[in-house]
């Protein structure tokens, strides 16, 4: 379970390809997935310096909705990117 002071960061063997508009993520180049834009977007908000707050916080603003209705969304992709080793999560010091 991921915590707002969770610092996600992509993982850097993390690979994205944009096939005619679909969106396709690997990290080993053998298992390859289809990703949605809102995943995409959370992925590029990864970079290691925001904690998952500050990224629902960005994606609230983004498309202009309050944090708590956009909070639940957010979670369950970042736990989702987590559990397919797309993004490791640093505790925040």
């Amino acid at each position: 379970m991921l915590k707002d002071n969770d610092v996600p960061i992509k993982n850097k063997n993390l690979r994205v390809i944009d096939h005619i508009g679909t969106l396709y993520a690997t990290v080993n180049g053998s298992s390859i997935y289809k990703i949605d834009k809102a995943a995409f977007a959370i992925l590029k908000l990864c970079d290691g310096r925001r904690t998952v707050k500050k990224i629902v916080e960005e994606i609230s603003k983004k498309i202009g909705l309050e944090e708590e209705q956009v909070k639940p969304a957010v979670m369950e992709i970042l736990e989702e990117l987590v559990k397919m080793k797309f993004v490791e999560v640093k505790q925040k010091i």
